[in-house]
């Protein structure tokens, strides 16, 4: 334990849920620090903590506290529960402000103006749409089963319109990233490593972290939030947060049922479903979330393994409609599974064993 002194002693003490993953950047990671800040509309307080860790590799996680979802989500199943129309206002809130924020989107795209005033429009927004579809992502997987079962075709429509919504925003981000990297000669690859806020002190004021804080985040960087404060690490903290998150070498996960079903097979850890140098028909897809891309190996797969994800995750959508065995919520399996392992995935159980290791590391 002594080397990770150097960590919060909040992160180090609680159990971490992976609440999504994706090649998205450091810039759009950052706009989640409002699960501690924007919250209250919808769960009457805002969460305690939140983690936010992107890789070298430009790979962006967010992580909650086990502790923290189960206090937010129990008193929200209550309100259901008094009162069932309140799923219909999660379901219309979230689809609002998604067609509201795609629209401003759309329209700073089509006119260039990648400036000051439109992100904080942008932004705003954004921080109005995380609430509700926060609130409905998660309150499924903790509702009693009669409500699921009411719940589900209501929320999963929601769901599904917002569901390029996440790729739109990166995309807008990156716009602005790209600006500043070319007013100041710096690589696209170091600006996508700047946070929201220092975007918008940029526009302002063009001030801007050094280049070489820029080049150790772009090495991997976290950032802890708790209540307001939040801090960015870098180098050995960096490090360190992996031993916490990926815990002991385990060769057997417990996540939850996408889609029942029990096979064995080849996994394949993918990331990024445009650029696959492998994957056959009947390999298992593993990674920390699917997004509509990943339909292509979806099709393809036997079974699928996600770090994240609950009942109204794109993947187990996608598992519901394909009828395929999907086991998601594993927290670490993308990390600790590699390609060409031999593995069992029982979505009976929501058990994924690894049965052979290949001598091969996931990079």
């Amino acid at each position: 334990m002594d080397k990770l002194v150097n960590l919060p002693v909040e992160l180090i003490s609680n159990n971490w849920d992976k609440n999504w993953s994706s090649k998205w950047t450091m810039s759009f990671a950052s706009l989640s620090w409002c699960y501690t800040t924007n919250c209250t509309p919808y769960f009457k307080v805002n969460m305690k903590y939140n983690l936010l860790v992107s890789t070298g590799e430009g790979i962006s996680s967010n992580y909650v506290a086990e502790k923290d979802l189960s206090e937010f989500c129990d008193p929200l199943v209550d309100v259901i529960k008094n009162d069932f129309d309140f799923v219909e206002k999660l379901a219309k809130d979230t689809i609002e402000t998604t067609v509201d924020l795609l629209n401003i989107i759309n329209t700073i795209n089509l006119e260039q103006s990648f400036n000051l005033d439109n992100i904080k429009i942008f932004k705003s927004k954004f921080y109005e749409h995380i609430p509700p579809h926060f609130a409905l992502k998660k309150v499924i997987d903790f509702l009693p089963s009669d409500l699921q079962e009411k719940s589900l075709p209501i929320l999963r429509n929601a769901r599904i319109k917002t569901e390029k919504l996440f790729d739109e925003v990166n995309s807008l981000l990156k716009e602005y990233t790209k600006l500043i990297a070319n007013e100041n000669n710096l690589s696209n690859v170091l600006t996508e490593f700047l946070l929201i806020e220092e975007i918008e002190e940029y526009l302002e004021n063009k001030n801007l972290p050094s280049e070489k804080e820029l080049t150790l985040r772009s090495k991997g960087a976290f950032i802890f939030c708790k209540g307001t404060e939040r801090k960015v690490f870098v180098g050995d903290e960096y490090l360190e947060l992996h031993t916490v998150l990926a815990g002991e070498n385990k060769i057997e996960f417990k996540g939850s049922s996408g889609f029942k079903g029990c096979v064995k097979g080849i996994p394949r850890i993918i990331f990024d479903p445009v650029n696959v140098n492998k994957f056959d028909s009947g390999d298992i897809l593993v990674t920390g979330m699917t997004r509509p891309e990943f339909v292509p190996l979806m099709e393809k797969s036997a079974a699928f393994v996600t770090d994240a994800g609950g009942l109204l995750s794109h993947a187990a959508i996608v598992a519901r409609e394909l009828k395929i065995p999907c086991v998601l919520a594993t927290r670490n399996a993308s990390k600790i599974i590699n390609d060409g392992d031999l593995i069992e995935v029982d979505a009976n159980k929501g058990i994924v064993k690894i049965l052979k290791k290949n001598n091969k590391i996931n990079s």
